[in-house]
């Protein structure tokens, strides 16, 4: 998706202890309600932390989840203050914070662009997934919290429009980034934000889950 006040649904955890370190710089802000966790060194102990549970799909409306909020008053969105932290070539903003000058490297495909109009900001588990698996019963303050979690740096992540879009609403039984040397990566930051915001999984997801337990670090 293009980078927009409106990302995709795939637009980037029960909380992280500060002696992780998450694929994407922390940000500035915490969230409230997200639960602290303990600091598992293997995939396979992070597993055992997860709660498997049918998926509730019924009555998900994107609008539920507030995005993107000027948290800290400074000016730059969630979205943007994303595009800042995780450039690597850090940009200017100016203006109502346009981004200039910047670099962004999208690790789901292996594209780096100068341009932050070709990226997305990727709700790294997304929306409607963290809807069925137990925003639907959470306030609406809540879901705000969890749509503009700057608190670890791996919930939200920019990647290029095309991979968001391919991604969707989709979890790691349905898909998977095309940059292979990223799977393990992407499914423990996956783990690590079921567990951060107290999200189950279900069957077919644990299964795919497991799997990679077996060989990732």
């Amino acid at each position: 998706p293009t980078i927009t006040e409106t990302a995709t649904e795939s637009t980037q955890i029960p909380a992280e202890s500060p002696a992780q370190t998450p694929e994407s710089t922390p940000k500035a802000t915490s969230t409230k309600t997200a639960t602290p966790a303990t600091d598992p060194s293997s995939l396979q102990e992070l597993i055992s932390q997860l709660v498997v549970a049918a998926e509730q799909g019924a009555g998900y409306d994107r609008d539920l989840f507030r995005h993107w909020i000027d948290a800290d008053g400074d000016g730059c969105n969630t979205r943007r203050e994303v595009l800042i932290a995780e450039a690597k070539v850090k940009p200017r903003a100016t203006g109502d914070c346009d981004l200039v000058g910047g670099e962004w490297y999208s690790v789901y495909d292996q594209v780096t662009t100068n341009n932050p109009s070709d990226f997305d900001v990727d709700h790294f588990v997304p929306l409607k997934e963290a809807w069925d698996s137990g925003a639907y019963a959470w306030s609406s303050d809540k879901r705000r919290e969890f749509a503009n979690d700057l608190g670890f740096g791996g919930s939200l992540i920019a990647v290029t429009a095309s991979s968001n879009r391919s991604k969707s609403d989709r979890d790691p039984a349905d898909w998977l980034p095309a940059n292979t040397a990223y799977h393990c990566r992407y499914i423990t930051n996956w783990v690590k934000v079921k567990i951060r915001w107290g999200l189950s999984v279900d069957q077919a997801e644990l299964a795919t889950i497991k799997e990679f337990g077996r060989t990732c670090d």
